[in-house]
């Protein structure tokens, strides 16, 4: 039977012990000590099932508060944890665990690992500690980002530092935790020794209580969440000291709405292949310029384009995975020469801060013209009687692309069409607009583009 390598970098990582409240879910409140007591129980029963170190597990992110045991567990075994969306049918299911020749899954309801194969034939030499599915927002075959032991750590560490994360702080995490962004948080509370107040997915109400009610310092969202937050009149409380937004693009009209409401933001910029963030903002106290996020983790680089002619980021540094999962589990795939490159415009200042200027692929020629979708749809998001809105490019004949503003809100397409005619050249202007009760989202709560794409061409006809 193939020796499997144990990872030391989470044995060795300083996590929390003692009375300080670790945990809040539901109702169960749980200090580090007691949480200390679950994870090993949990341990125990996944070693004595013939989990071994080095080896992955599929498991759901549903029960939320399983997850939780389940990542804290495998991090103390040297195994790996593969979170998926629960619900995921079988064969979905089959695809994730052919990505990386995944040994096992566990089942919650059963409290039972269930054998899915050998693994890969060779024990890759630096196993990984985490494999996330990347969004797949723009659709595309499956991928996985494949994450180190010392990345995860580099992160959460990074993290805590740039946000001043500590003993005492609560973070409420209302983010899916099979994603890059919420899983993480768990990580730097147990580093830190702060409190992780923990929901089972985004819910207004729930939020807007839990806020007040646990006097939450920091709370990590996509735009779309801030939005819905701001619609229904949340307030946030005197505790709150971070608000990281990040997954998509802030709008500076969004941005404005929630800095007059007293909301302490952070833009923050990064991607599964980062384990979360790699680049965030101090507290924001004016609307950012459309694109610039922040200082870099430590030890992490960018190298682009320049402002006047942004071009493709490539990023390193301690937080990038090893590769995308491959069933040989072999490091360097997505990477070169220890570099990754994303599909973002954008460049480095002298300064040292990230300007991020949207997507590579968001470039279109209109008449002849280079015209930005992440320009477009960050202005229009200002216009008023919006709420939500996103654009989409479609092949036209002769002026080579049109666009679709599908968007909600109070505005109509007339009103809409003679607002843009001032701030946006004649190229950048929607052909098309399409109302909507709103948009539809991805479980990372982003715009889902592909779902959009669609009502774009079959509302424009």
């Amino acid at each position: 039977m193939p020796v499997r390598t144990r990872s030391p970098d989470f044995s060795a990582a300083p996590w929390c012990s003692g009375t300080g409240l670790a945990l809040v879910c539901g109702d169960q409140r749980w200090d580090y000590d007691r949480l200390g007591v679950e994870v090993a129980a949990r341990a125990r029963l996944l070693r004595d099932q013939g989990l071994a170190a080095g080896e992955l597990v599929l498991a759901p992110d549903a029960p939320v508060l399983d997850l939780l045991l389940m990542q804290h567990a495998l991090a103390r075994l040297g195994a790996a944890l593969f979170p998926y969306r629960a619900g995921l049918d079988r064969e979905a299911r089959a695809d994730l665990a052919r990505l990386a020749a995944v040994e096992w899954h566990w089942d919650p309801l059963g409290a039972r690992l269930e054998r899915l194969g050998p693994g890969p034939g060779t024990p890759p030499a630096r196993p990984p500690a985490l494999l996330i599915r990347t969004s797949g927002s723009s659709g595309g075959r499956i991928k996985a980002a494949m994450l180190g032991a010392d990345a995860v750590l580099a992160s959460a560490l990074g993290c805590n530092h740039s946000l001043g994360l500590g003993g005492g702080d609560r973070w409420l995490c209302c983010l899916r935790t099979s994603h890059v962004g919420g899983l993480a948080i768990a990580y730097r509370c147990a580093l830190a020794g702060a409190t992780l107040v923990l929901h089972q997915g985004f819910a207004v109400e729930q939020v807007a209580h839990d806020l007040d009610a646990h006097a939450i310092t920091h709370l990590s969202l996509v735009p779309p969440m801030l939005a819905r937050l701001l619609d229904h009149g949340v307030r946030p409380p005197a505790s709150l000291r971070v608000v990281m937004v990040g997954g998509q693009a802030l709008s500076p009209a969004l941005a404005a709405r929630a800095l007059e409401a007293g909301w302490p933001l952070h833009v923050t910029y990064g991607m599964t292949e980062t384990g979360s963030q790699i680049a965030t903002s101090a507290r924001l106290h004016a609307a950012p310029s459309p694109g610039r996020i922040g200082p870099l983790l430590p030890g992490c680089a960018a190298r682009g384009g320049k402002a006047e002619a942004p071009a493709r980021l490539w990023l390193r540094g301690p937080v990038l995975m090893q590769g995308y999962a491959n069933p040989d589990r072999r490091p360097g795939e997505g990477l070169r020469d220890g570099w990754f490159e994303t599909s973002d415009l954008g460049w480095v200042a002298d300064a040292g801060a990230l300007w991020v200027q949207g997507r590579a692929d968001d470039l279109r020629v209109i008449a002849g013209n280079n015209v930005s979708l992440a320009r477009v749809e960050a202005v229009l998001a200002g216009a008023p009687g919006v709420t939500a809105l996103a654009v989409v490019a479609l092949e036209d004949p002769v002026w080579g692309h049109r666009l679709v503003a599908v968007y909600s809100g109070e505005a109509s397409a007339d009103e809409l069409a003679v607002w843009c005619a001032g701030p946006l050249s004649g190229s950048e202007r929607p052909r098309s607009w399409l109302r909507v009760a709103a948009l539809p989202l991805l479980d990372s709560g982003k715009y889902d583009r592909v779902a959009i794409g669609s009502l774009a061409r079959t509302g424009a006809g």
